[in-house]
């Protein structure tokens, strides 16, 4: 038997790193041309949900019946995991660099991880402890960097709130979905009412503008494609080829990238603190990303009344009695997060 790792999809996670790396700096381009962030945001996710739903119905591999029993669970994941989330992220992006942005999401993990343990009854071994540690040095040093570069302190605060948006959502996931629920039918939903709830935001929010240059268009389809379909559906398939612990290793690829188009494309500023603080936080995702214990599910689900479903387990991971901060779902159904 040829050995698992020499059949990992290794061209469709390059291709996924690449994509995840580039929505960053799209997100960028068109906030900078002018794009109002929730509007810009609202655009990509409901018309990105409505197609991949429509695809799911015409291919009978979604019912009406489905959607109905899953849309208000949908619904109220999608309000951390794509609402707040988005739109604190891409609110961000008017005012800080995309490669710090796609930085600092790497982080996800780490605050994942302190949910869970708070939440979800994790129990984090002590090298995950230390990856925490480093995870949030790390973190200190990117802000402290970037704030040595005259970044604004509300940009920095709205990434923040998109990286725990992001954490929290996930923990919900996990609460709100089990192994019987279509990842991808929840991932259409989510996409396409948290779009939504972004337009609507959009008029009490902000002053909606969409300007007519190419480039904001461009950003738009590119985000829309290759963001949110094509990066969805090869996360899908390196997920079920190699796991979602290998997908998830992009959080360790995708960042330099950004990093680097950043600086060549807009000219960004990284230097040796970005260097160092980047280096600490990725080694401290990878140090809590490592398998967790849960408590058992029967005290965890003992005050339910049957509501919620039998098993707080990943739809993705593999059925047992421990797993990964990592493979908690989200946006994608899987673990896997880019801007």
């Amino acid at each position: 038997m040829s050995d698992p790792v020499s059949r990992k999809p290794w061209a469709a996670f390059a291709v996924m790193c690449a994509v995840f790396a580039t929505t960053f700096l799209a997100i960028r381009i068109g906030v900078r041309d002018g794009a109002s962030p929730f509007l810009f945001a609202g655009l990509r996710f409901s018309v990105a949900g409505a197609l991949l739903l429509g695809v799911l119905l015409l291919r009978r591999r979604a019912a009406w019946r489905d959607v109905k029993r899953l849309s208000p669970r949908a619904f109220a994941v999608s309000l951390p995991l794509t609402t707040i989330t988005f739109g604190a992220m891409y609110w961000a992006e008017g005012r800080i660099d995309s490669g710090l942005m796609s930085r600092l999401e790497a982080l996800g993990p780490v605050v994942t991880a302190l949910l869970a343990r708070a939440l979800l009854g994790s129990r984090l071994p002590r090298i995950a402890w230390l990856g925490l540690g480093l995870g949030v040095t790390g973190g200190v040093l990117l802000a402290a960097a970037a704030q040595g570069g005259q970044v604004e302190p509300a940009g920095l605060g709205l990434a923040l709130v998109s990286v725990v948006a992001y954490a929290a959502g996930l923990v919900l996931y996990d609460r709100l979905f089990g192994p019987d629920d279509d990842p991808m039918i929840v991932s259409a939903l989510q996409s396409l009412l948290g779009g939504l709830a972004l337009l609507a935001a959009a008029p009490v929010l902000e002053h909606p503008v969409w300007p007519p240059t190419a480039p904001a268009w461009l950003a738009l389809a590119y985000l829309t494609i290759a963001g949110s379909i094509l990066g969805h559906s090869l996360s899908l398939v390196v997920v079920r080829d190699a796991g979602s612990v290998f997908a998830s290793s992009w959080l360790y690829v995708s960042p330099p990238i950004a990093t680097a188009l950043g600086a060549l494309v807009l000219g960004e500023r990284f230097g040796t603190t970005e260097l160092l603080g980047t280096g600490i936080a990725l080694s401290g995702v990878y140090l809590a990303s490592r398998r967790v214990r849960r408590v058992p599910e029967a005290s965890l689900m003992a005050e339910t009344s049957g509501a919620r479903p039998a098993s707080v387990r990943s739809v993705l991971s593999v059925r047992s009695q421990t797993r990964s901060v990592v493979d908690l779902p989200t946006a994608d159904g899987i673990s896997i997060r880019d801007g």
